[in-house]
């Protein structure tokens, strides 16, 4: 199982901490989009290494273009000397509309199409004569230029999904599934690998061309009761989302969010973090005690592929967000056996 590790903050210390996550030999680093662009974010942590992977977890697909998309991706890929992942997620359609203006129906069948347009555009950019015209995108002209560029590959594309159907999108076309924070080892075994099984079929493609990606959520200090409450804000933050319910009701806890919601609105951090019990905590993240940690990630074998460690953010501070990232890095050198 391979670890990396997702890193943010300003510009300069991405490019830091990328740094040292490659000098402690873990197998990659994933950039968040959130106040930042993950392409620039992801442009600035490839200039700081030469070894290890650079992936964006995730960029936004629909604000963008397919074509600006895909010639984004080739300009990071070819910056980093084959290195760069393109994550790429649909987020949710509240967000999107609200802070986006974009409109989204059926996000699922659009991805779909999107990640088969990035596609084409770079198969016309390598001199195939191809163009993509679908339901929601026409690309009649996908390349701008004369001079083909045969020797490039296809970026690998992974696809954030939760549910089922997203995730049978992601067996049918992506390279690879990114997991949320809030999918425990038991949902990516029990709803996701099994959705992506079928959209593999589906499409005709081998058992392994689409692994998962897990991110665990990773939240560990030597104040345990702060480390676990930080957990329990962000699992409470994300289970307001309507999206995650399958998740929750995989855990029994499926009237959880009516709760969380009204603790939500009236600003009550206390209640939101109160409402996370512990035994749904450990079910979803690693947190605690730095000493506990190691084994702790062992429950995300066999499932995942690669696993990328995170950390709580909702309600965090600055500095002790940093410290929550260092803490992460050195469980990550841990497991990749680095310093």
């Amino acid at each position: 199982m391979r670890v990396g590790l997702a890193i943010g903050g300003s510009l300069r210390e991405v490019a830091a901490l990328a740094g040292r996550a490659e000098a402690a030999g873990l197998e990659s680093v994933w950039l968040a989009e959130l106040d930042h662009s993950a392409f620039v974010q992801a442009a600035a942590a490839i200039c700081a290494t030469s070894r290890i992977g650079v992936g964006t977890a995730v960029a936004l697909a629909f604000p963008r273009s397919p074509t600006i998309t895909a010639m984004t991706a080739w300009d990071l890929d070819e910056m980093s000397g084959d290195r760069f992942m393109l994550g790429l997620g649909p987020q949710v359609k509240r967000i999107m509309e609200a802070r986006f203006s974009v409109r989204v129906e059926k996000p699922a069948p659009q991805m779909r199409e999107y990640v088969q347009a990035v596609r084409t555009i770079w198969a016309a950019n390598r001199g195939d004569s191809v163009v993509h015209e679908g339901e929601t995108y026409k690309i009649t002209m996908p390349t701008f230029h004369g001079q083909p560029r045969p020797e490039r590959r296809d970026t690998p594309i992974l696809l954030a999904a939760v549910g089922p159907v997203l995730s049978r999108v992601c067996g049918e076309v992506a390279d690879g599934l990114l997991g949320h924070p809030l999918a425990s080892p038991r949902y990516l075994r029990e709803a996701v690998a099994p959705a992506i099984a079928v959209g593999l079929e589906r499409s005709g493609r081998p058992g392994g061309a689409c692994p998962i990606t897990a991110m665990p959520m990773v939240s560990i200090g030597d104040d345990e009761v702060a480390a676990r409450r930080a957990a329990r804000l962000q699992i409470a933050f994300y289970a307001t989302t309507p999206s995650y319910k399958p998740i929750l009701a995989l855990h029994d806890r499926a009237a959880l969010p009516r709760d969380l919601r009204r603790a939500f609105v009236n600003g009550d951090t206390d209640r939101m973090a109160d409402l996370i019990d512990d035994e749904l905590l450990d079910a979803i993240a690693i947190a605690g005690r730095p000493d506990e940690a190691f084994d702790r990630l062992r429950a995300w074998e066999g499932v995942a592929e690669r696993v990328v460690l995170g950390v709580p953010w909702y309600g965090m501070p600055a500095d002790r967000q940093r410290d929550a990232i260092e803490a992460a890095l050195n469980l990550g050198a841990r497991c990749s056996g680095g310093n």
